[in-house]
């Protein structure tokens, strides 16, 4: 029997990239407490106590740019400038406030997987429910005072999953949670924290498949027990023949692990570094002058040794005095500068905004690679989220199988990119109004947002009749009103 804690492989051989994506997001003071991890110190050999105070200052004077997590924080805020359209019954309202347990609502979690997608490539999406007898009535409902709750896990709290094909589908039958649980006794100040594991299984039970959830704690002997093994039951008490659980990919919301989508922004930052901590060291040797006697004899010496030497206008001393300076060394600066222009080209676009001349045609197909990772990561989140709201259903509502896509949805918008006024198209807009083609209420929103409105075709007749009717006698007449250049008709 293999130990609860057993990390799958593939788990294994990523967690070294999310740790270090995850330091260089945190910024400078958790870069710099790895130490050596992320700036080399020379001459690894010498372990003497002067190489380890010139490496210390070596690390002091590096400074680490947070173009990570800054552009991090642009990519999440991206998608929310305007609200999800998140569609559910009114018994689910209580995930607008609180959807996991922990006053979190359900916008709050998608922007959560949204970091983690782009930090780790995956998170994971799971919903449980308390432990209580099945619900016959509303009041029995009320009573419980149970709510369903989804969690959104970060890659490295799922440590190991497995699936098996059931028929011609491919069902995840085994996945083991990692927690970290805190406890304080009464009256006590002293918080201490342990660690336990959340077994998903579905296993067969009576010839079928159910699901079943399993928690190993730790003992005293640093052992993980298991717990009694308890079947969670939907609404109408009957069991699950799959478990309410899946990942959440940057590319698809498989199993599968890739590269995260951050991860050649974090290693040019992490080279970045090295370099800025090369330059600041040769600013110190280079940028600092020097005093020099190149005529000076052992006598001389000594005599300054004893009286020492002064520098100033009335004080001579019978030998030449020159300051010498060394040439400066601009490799590492060179170096730095061409980073700091690949970094922007990856998605850094918050540290100088418009200091490259672009065309238009250049900087759309700039946002259209920027905005297709997180495009994808968008959609995977929706439909994640929108299955999550169907567990949720089902172990909340007695008619959750009735319920159709519009009334359990959950969808993130994908236009990212904030309009832009067009004078040519408001001028289009103009003269089809002056054509009886277009409503005037249409090209005066364009003017004031910058944005098309979405009407129909059965909107844009109504809306033309609409002012055809209210128009003054004689037909309307838009004389005065200004036109997509800003002039009077």
């Amino acid at each position: 029997m293999t130990d609860v804690s057993f990390q799958h492989p593939d788990y294994v051989a990523n967690l070294p990239i999310w740790v270090k994506v995850d330091d260089v997001c945190q910024g400078q003071s958790k870069v710099k407490s790895k130490g050596e991890k992320y700036l080399c110190r020379r001459n690894k050999h010498d372990i003497s106590i002067e190489a380890q105070e010139q490496y210390k200052s070596y690390l002091e004077n590096a400074v680490f740019y947070g173009v990570t997590g800054k552009t991090l924080g642009s990519l999440v805020g991206a998608p929310y400038a305007k609200l999800p359209n998140f569609q559910r019954p009114d018994q689910l309202g209580y995930l607008d406030i609180n959807a996991n347990g922990q006053g979190m609502s359900v916008y709050q979690l998608t922007q959560t997987a949204l970091r983690y997608l782009l930090k780790h490539y995956r998170c994971a999406l799971y919903v449980d429910f308390p432990q209580v007898q099945p619900s016959k009535t509303r009041q029995d409902d009320k009573q419980k005072n149970a709510y369903a709750m989804m969690h959104v896990l970060p890659a490295v709290a799922v440590i190991n999953w497995d699936t098996m094909m059931v028929g011609n589908q491919q069902k995840i039958c085994l996945v083991v949670i990692k927690e970290h649980v805190t406890s304080r006794a009464d009256g006590e100040f002293e918080i201490t924290t342990s660690d336990q594991y959340r077994v998903l299984r579905l296993e067969q039970i009576d010839g079928q498949y159910v699901f079943t959830v399993q928690v190993y704690k730790n003992t005293e002997n640093s052992m993980f027990e298991p717990q009694e093994k308890y079947i969670p039951t939907d609404y109408a008490g009957k069991t699950w023949d799959y478990i309410p659980f899946t990942f959440v990919g940057a590319i698809d919301n498989s199993t599968t692990l890739d590269n995260p989508p951050l991860l050649e922004l974090v290693d040019l930052n992490i080279a970045h570094y090295q370099d800025s901590a090369d330059f600041q060291e040769s600013v110190y040797f280079v940028g600092q002058p020097q005093f020099s006697m190149p005529e000076v004899t052992e006598d001389m010496y000594d005599i300054i040794k004893r009286d020492g030497l002064y520098i100033g206008c009335k004080n001579a001393f019978p030998t030449k005095i020159e300051m010498v300076q060394a040439q400066p060394n601009t490799l590492a600066q060179t170096a730095m500068d061409k980073k700091w222009e690949q970094m922007k080209e990856i998605g850094a676009r918050l540290i100088e905004q418009g200091s490259a001349t672009k065309t238009a045609t250049q900087a759309n197909n700039d946002d259209a690679v920027q905005h297709s990772v997180l495009s994808l990561c968008t959609v995977n989140i929706s439909s994640a989220f929108t299955q999550a709201l169907g567990w949720i259903a089902r172990f909340m509502l007695p008619n959750s199988d009735s319920l159709n896509s519009e009334d359990l949805m959950f969808s993130i918008d994908q236009d990212f990119s904030k309009p832009q006024f067009d004078p040519e198209r408001a001028k289009q807009l103009w003269e089809a109004c002056l054509s009886n083609r277009y409503p005037y209420k249409g090209w005066y929103e364009y003017q004031r947002t910058g944005v098309v409105p979405d009407y129909s075709w059965e909107e844009v007749q109504a809306l033309l009749e609409e002012e055809q009717v209210n128009a003054p006698l004689g037909g309307y007449q838009p004389n005065g009103v200004s036109n997509g250049s800003g002039q009077s008709q």
